[in-house]
């Protein structure tokens, strides 16, 4: 192995490099080339008819990039089911879920608290009309009191209230039963019943109140004490004698007027089961107003005696005159037989006052002035008998002390009957 050119060379391959310049021989050259041999004419066939070169088939066209591709007819079917099957499914859900509402909406209006839930919702708005139409056994009022009475009780209970409602003991799931209350106590009991006349879906229940019974009782009494000759009425209806629990009892101002005169027996009244105070409107025999007053610790009522009489200003100038003349008939500026004009035949008023008196002993004194004259108040019992409260002062001159003039106050309270056509003292209240 020689080197050309740096590399290794193949002797072997060396006969095969030629010269520069000089052509290659060919390649066959040194072979013998055979010749074609000549055809039998008598072989020579005439040439076959061309055979018709069938189209060769379409080759499939390559798929543009980005191109949708079919879809078969099954594929198609089945999303066309599965899409037909969502919209079913979904209509299905939709409908299911409504009847679900329904459903709960319909349980949800059978329940019966409902019922309470209205009574609560009628008299937080004091619409008591309407729950009073609810009650089948209405309350029992007295002859001076109707329904407006009871319904104007419950309003005073329920105003301002928060209500509400709670089952009862004897709750059941088919007599069910409420209390109605406030925050303080129970003031109703509402029992419900099934309303057979509404039929319901899915079997539920309609419920109808049975009754409400108020727990509001009438617990109001009446009491008054007047004189047998007045007249009494409640509510603008007079009271019968039959409410009469006492009679011919004695007033205590008769020890004044007797023997020369006796105010009326007295009798009482009583009215149980009212729901109302009841208005009071009392009337003496002529005819004259008259006031009643509540004692604060019983409750009872007695008889104000009335001011209004018609001969008032004719008694109180024989009351200040009677009380001038007894001042001055004390002070000895009035004679010894000064009062006896005032006074009945055999008074014993009168005898007390003569006997009693230390006139003889009254200071010296020189001029007397009668003034500042009043009447502290003034008492009708009847047309026959009144009573007065006078009120005046003496100013005199005193002989000894001090130049101021004296001022002696007196006050009288004078029970004045007439008698014979007269008004004369029949007694003194000291």
């Amino acid at each position: 192995m020689t080197q050309q050119n740096n590399k290794p060379v193949n002797p072997a391959r060396q006969g095969n490099m030629r010269p520069a310049g000089k052509q290659a021989p060919a390649r066959n050259a040194g072979k013998a080339v055979k010749k074609p041999m000549p055809q039998d004419p008598r072989r020579i066939q005439k040439p076959a008819a061309p055979v018709r070169a069938e189209k060769p088939a379409k080759a499939a066209e390559p798929q543009k990039k980005g191109s949708p591709r079919k879809i078969s007819k099954f594929t198609k079917g089945l999303l066309i089911w599965l899409a037909l099957l969502t919209v079913a499914i979904c209509i299905g859900l939709i409908w299911f879920n409504g009847f679900l509402g329904r459903y709960e909406e319909l349980y949800q209006a059978s329940l019966p608290y409902h019922q309470a839930e209205k009574v609560v919702e009628l008299l937080g708005s004091n619409n008591v009309d309407a729950v009073w139409d609810m009650i089948t056994d209405k309350p029992k009022v007295t002859e001076f009191e109707n329904d407006s009475y009871v319904k104007k009780h419950v309003e005073g209970i329920v105003k301002g209230k928060e209500l509400t409602y709670r089952q009862t003991e004897d709750y059941t799931e088919n007599d069910p039963e409420y209390y109605i209350c406030t925050t303080e106590y129970i003031i109703a009991k509402l029992k419900l019943a099934e309303d057979e006349t509404q039929n319901p879906r899915y079997g539920f229940k309609a419920w109808k109140i049975l009754n409400v019974e108020f727990y509001t009782s009438a617990d109001n009494d009446f009491k008054i004490t007047i004189p047998e000759t007045y007249k009494l009425t409640l509510n603008g209806k007079e009271v019968p004698a039959s409410y009469k629990t006492q009679e011919g009892i004695e007033l205590e101002e008769n020890k004044y007027l007797k023997p020369h005169a006796e105010l009326p027996k007295q009798c009482v009244y009583e009215v149980k089961g009212l729901y109302e105070e009841p208005a009071i409107t009392i009337t003496d025999a002529e005819g004259n107003p008259a006031k009643a007053l509540k004692d604060k610790d019983t409750g009872a009522y007695k008889v104000v005696f009335g001011s209004e009489f018609a001969e008032k200003e004719e008694v109180e100038k024989f009351a200040i005159k009677f009380t001038t003349d007894f001042a001055n008939f004390i002070s000895q500026d009035a004679s010894k037989t000064a009062l006896d004009k005032y006074f009945p035949k055999n008074s014993q008023t009168l005898k007390d006052i003569k006997r009693n008196s230390s006139r003889e002993w009254y200071t010296k004194h020189g001029k007397v002035d009668i003034k500042n004259e009043q009447i502290k108040e003034f008492i009708c019992y009847t047309k026959d008998i009144v009573y007065v409260e006078t009120y005046l002062e003496q100013h005199m001159e005193m002989f000894f002390g001090s130049k101021e003039r004296e001022v002696v106050k007196t006050t009288a309270r004078l029970y004045l009957c007439r008698i014979n056509g007269e008004w004369k003292v029949a007694g003194i209240k000291y």
